[in-house]
């Protein structure tokens, strides 16, 4: 299968009070050859990043342009391939296991890929990535094209969220945006010098305003909540809520509230009249499998097993 030498978008509907079309792109132009689609996170409408993984085969890939950011890791084998550089030349290199390459939106290079490889592919929508350079005060950010790097932050992120593309149950959408968000602000951080910066000392959310963002959790603790609907009931960006809400907690936005739907599920366990499954949509989990595997995960027990020892 030839792969596509240009990006295709494809309008993704949000539904939600706030919901936008978006434009999110196929991937396939970005593989280093011939390429087919594993998996992808299309379908889970993620906000501000697609993952994909490909399997790609001997062959070349033609010059394009992209307007995303993307991300590639070469999770297995050692892969051969050469690109073109602003010279015109090709230059030869070698993926090792885990290796990352960096592709700034605008243009893409020639490439040429003499193994098959599995690449797990994470594309950073730009908007998504202006919106984290000005939460980071507007950092100079001047994104250059690069293979055959290492970075454990960037390494560890992606890998979390391919194992999210992966799993049969998926932790939520607070989780997905925590670890997007992440991401982007490693990529726009990757080449900047930071050991002569100092951070402020991170203050706590004051007591009012963590209140509220509590409030709003318990309300809609059934729901799939979003970083951006918690950032802005604090007032704050999403930058700063994450950093003051741990500050203030000791925990993630995530990890809180996953703690919060364990122990609502126990209160309700302990009551009878209600199935497990019915617990389980009633306190937030995406379904019965990946409550139990949260049960079993902290608890070291299923919810059945809890109920019956309650």
């Amino acid at each position: 299968m030839e792969a596509q030498l240009s990006i295709a978008n494809t309008i993704v509907n949000r539904s939600g009070a706030n919901s936008e079309n978006r434009f999110v792109p196929s991937l396939l132009a970005i593989s280093p050859g011939p390429a087919r689609i594993v998996k992808s996170s299309l379908s889970l409408a993620w906000q501000g990043i697609l993952v994909e993984q490909h399997r790609c085969f001997p062959g070349e890939r033609k010059s394009s342009s992209i307007d995303c950011h993307v991300i590639s890791m070469f999770p297995g084998s050692p892969a051969r391939l050469e690109h073109r550089n602003l010279s015109g030349d090709f230059v030869k290199s070698v993926t090792r296991p885990r290796t990352l390459m960096i592709t700034p939106a605008g243009p893409v290079f020639e490439m040429r890929l003499n193994t098959s490889v599995e690449i797990a592919h994470c594309a950073l929508e730009d908007g998504f990535v202006r919106s984290v350079i000005n939460e980071l005060d507007h950092v100079a950010f001047r994104p250059k094209f690069r293979a055959g790097i290492y970075d454990n932050s960037i390494q560890r992120i992606l890998g979390m969220l391919v194992d999210e593309l992966e799993a049969e149950r998926p932790s939520g959408r607070l989780y997905v945006d925590s670890l997007a968000h992440a991401l982007a602000t490693r990529y726009v951080l990757l080449d900047i010098d930071t050991r002569g910066r100092h951070e402020s000392r991170v203050t706590g959310l004051v007591p009012r305003i963590l209140s509220r963002v509590r409030g709003k959790i318990e309300a809609n603790l059934e729901a799939d909540l979003s970083l951006e609907s918690l950032a802005e009931e604090s007032g704050y960006s999403r930058a700063h809520f994450l950093r003051m809400f741990r500050a203030a907690t000791g925990l993630t936005p995530h990890q809180y509230v996953l703690d919060l739907r364990l122990r609502r599920a126990q209160e309700r366990l302990r009551q009878a009249g209600s199935s497990i499954i019915d617990v389980a949509v009633s306190c937030g989990f995406s379904s019965q499998s990946h409550m139990t595997s949260v049960f079993r995960r902290r608890l070291e027990m299923t919810p059945g097993e809890f109920r019956r020892n309650a």
